[in-house]
């Protein structure tokens, strides 16, 4: 038996019995798979393990729990699973996020599993000692809370995210414009406040803190809040404006957002409009940064909460609508995304941001050098008029330095985003609508497409 383990023997296997073989492995679905979640406990039994919902129109989606076999082979084919069914429950609409406890609770302990769709639901999620598929042991999931913010009606959830330094908070979005964080034990809210001026699409803690969060918001902003003080807030970032089709021409359909021209859109007339942003990831281990993306977008654009206003880095490299962004939980530099044209690119911005910093620390010297150079030419300037209207007794230079102080102020405050490459490239047979990266070991990252779930090895 493994140490402390109360089912799995490997007795006959090798070490890595329980961790995969092989660079791909995979899971095939009944369902169309929608929203993906890593177990983030860190015991061998537990550590692959995956919560997966499904996105069916119909009243009958699933929760389902799906873990690596023990006896998953290198051999397998890609038309094999590796993963197997241990548990599922039936919900009625989809859920738009799934997450696991941070905290992994010890062996025998239930794990707890969290989603969002019209409530924010908990399950308990317990071993039964009964032997399914695969060699793998049932779970089964039981319903641990369901939590509204209202009795009578609660609007559509559309994100969440659990508190890392403290497990007992869930902060999750709604498109009723509003943010609400929840206490996990008494399954009651504890704040509710007004987070943007239209539908909010995503919201996360920032790391490292219980008080401080970001939201996304339909209206095309990222805000910063602070549970200790919500009478303010900052604007982080705003989405520059688009053109897409007016809605006033009929003959012009839905006005589909085209975030480049009017190309293929015979006599349009184009409307200028903010994008909403559709999700946000917060940095695992700086929380100076956050990744964004709007709707519609093949950018991936990454803001400096020091410098807001405007994205410091921008990746390109998708050629179609981004879907999913997740920063590396081991590396404040990488960043992983995936997107409508079935790629899945990894990211690594350290070069960077470290030449981007380096260029701000130098534009900042040159504007504060010329800042006193040009106080040092108003000074002669006054000098020179203290002697009536000699010429030869002013500062010749007077103009010369002011512009030298306007072109260096300017230039450090420049907020051109830098470009950035992918540094891995992966293509799926379908578009890709979700990814994790596994927190306990981050050399894996799940994708999923059409019903089908892929566990990457980078």
């Amino acid at each position: 038996m493994s140490s402390g383990s109360p089912y799995y023997s490997i007795s006959g296997l090798t070490p890595d019995a329980l961790s995969p073989r092989k660079e791909i492995c995979n899971y095939f679905s009944a369902y169309p798979v929608y929203s993906i979640a890593w177990s983030r406990r860190e015991d061998r039994n537990n550590m692959f393990r995956m919560a997966l919902s499904s996105f069916m129109e119909e009243k009958t989606n699933k929760v389902q729990v799906v873990q690596l076999s023990p006896h998953h082979d290198t051999s397998h084919t890609q038309e094999r699973p590796d993963f197997g069914l241990v548990a599922e429950t039936t919900v009625d609409y989809p859920m738009t996020k799934l997450l696991w406890q941070p905290s992994g609770a010890g062996y025998g302990q239930p794990d707890l599993l969290a989603a969002t769709g019209e409530s924010l639901r908990i399950w308990e999620c317990e071993q039964t000692g009964e032997m399914g598929e695969m060699g793998l042991y049932k779970s089964k999931l039981s319903l641990r809370g369901k939590m509204n913010t209202r009795a009578d009606y609660s609007a559509p959830i559309t994100s969440f995210d659990w508190c890392q330094v403290d497990p007992r908070l869930i902060i999750t979005s709604s498109i009723d414009t509003t943010c609400t964080v929840w206490d996990v034990e008494t399954q009651q809210a504890k704040t509710q406040l007004i987070a943007h001026d239209r539908e909010v699409f995503d919201v996360s803690f920032v790391t490292g803190s219980q008080d401080v969060f970001a939201s996304a918001g339909a209206d095309g902003s990222i805000r910063m809040f602070d549970l200790r003080s919500l009478e303010h807030s900052t604007i982080l970032y705003e989405a520059p404006a688009a053109m897409a089709p007016s809605t006033s021409d009929p003959a012009l359909g839905d006005g589909s957002y085209y975030p480049d021209s009017a190309a293929g859109v015979p006599n349009a007339r184009m409307a200028s409009f903010v994008p909403p942003l559709l999700r946000l990831s917060c940095n695992a281990l700086d929380p100076n940064y956050i990744a964004t993306f709007a709707l519609d977008s093949p950018r991936v654009n990454i803001i400096d909460v020091r410098n807001p206003g405007s994205a410091v880095v921008q990746l390109v490299g998708h050629q179609a609508p981004i879907h999913a962004i997740s920063w590396n939980p081991t590396s404040s530099t990488q960043l992983c995304s995936a997107g409508a044209d079935s790629r899945v690119l990894v990211w690594d911005i350290q070069q960077t941001l470290t030449a981007r910093q380096h260029q701000q620390r130098q534009a900042m010297a040159a504007a504060a050098q010329a800042k006193q150079l040009s106080k040092l030419s108003a000074t002669g300037d006054k000098l020179g008029s203290d002697f009536g209207d000699d010429q030869s007794l002013k500062s010749p230079t007077s103009n010369t330095v002011q512009a030298m102080a306007h072109t260096a102020a300017a230039q450090a405050l420049s907020q051109t985003p830098n470009s950035v490459a992918p540094s891995l490239t992966y293509a799926a047979r379908l578009p890709v609508n979700s990814l994790a990266w596994h927190q306990n070991s981050p050399e894996w990252i799940s994708i999923g497409f059409g019903s089908t779930v892929q566990t990457l090895r980078l």
